[in-house]
């Protein structure tokens, strides 16, 4: 039993940290802390075969250099309407991971060419892991987000690592992601309160 735990999140993509951040928060006895602010450097190639087993990886191989608890993710989106031509492990690879965000809206928005209503939907699983010292202590995976993809990009400039924000539309709020605010965004995380509660009630386990 721990009074205090230290928790490492494990991406500098100060975007994916903040959302990472959210299913720790109000846990008392827990301190946050951000690869930004540590000099590990270390590149986890995702090469498993689900997103829980690539979370699993990049916890185990992160943790072997800290102390800490390590918390990792591996994230994807999956367009059933696209049948074959999507995969919800390889959407980088599928959009092509050398191109500009703006460059990987078109090519979606121009594969998704011609599908109407329900085949736009999108839904966004998301796997967590938690190891320690190389050691693997828990893992799960659900959904964390469902929406829609727009047929044309709003014109406003992408933030930087949210290009699908750019095109992820919610028909209850008229928006896209990347237009709404933290508000309305907390209303749409609601969607992964379970993988949340899960991870929540494992950490309080430890404390």
């Amino acid at each position: 039993m721990y009074r205090n735990m230290d928790v490492l999140i494990s991406t500098r993509n100060q975007f994916k940290a903040t959302e990472m951040a959210y299913y720790l928060e109000g846990l008392v006895g827990v301190k946050m802390h951000f690869m930004k602010d540590t000099a590990i450097n270390i590149t986890v190639e995702e090469d498993q075969n689900s997103l829980e087993a690539n979370a699993q990886k990049k916890a185990r191989e992160i943790s072997k250099l800290t102390d800490w608890y390590v918390l990792a993710s591996d994230g994807g989106v999956d367009i059933p309407g696209l049948g074959d031509k999507w995969d919800v492990l390889r959407n980088q690879r599928t959009v092509g991971e050398g191109k500009t965000d703006q460059e990987k809206v078109e090519v979606l928005i121009e594969l998704m060419k011609g599908l109407k209503g329900e085949e736009r939907k999108c839904v966004y699983y998301l796997a967590l892991a938690v190891a320690r010292k190389g050691q693997l202590l828990w893992s799960a995976e659900g959904i964390t987000d469902i929406g829609y993809i727009t047929t044309k990009p709003e014109k406003t400039a992408i933030p930087p690592s949210r290009w699908m924000g750019h095109i992820w539309y919610y028909p209850e709020f008229k928006k896209t992601f990347n237009q709404m605010n933290e508000a309305e965004r907390n209303e749409v995380r609601k969607v992964g309160a379970k993988l949340k509660n899960e991870l929540q009630t494992y950490i309080r386990s430890l404390i």
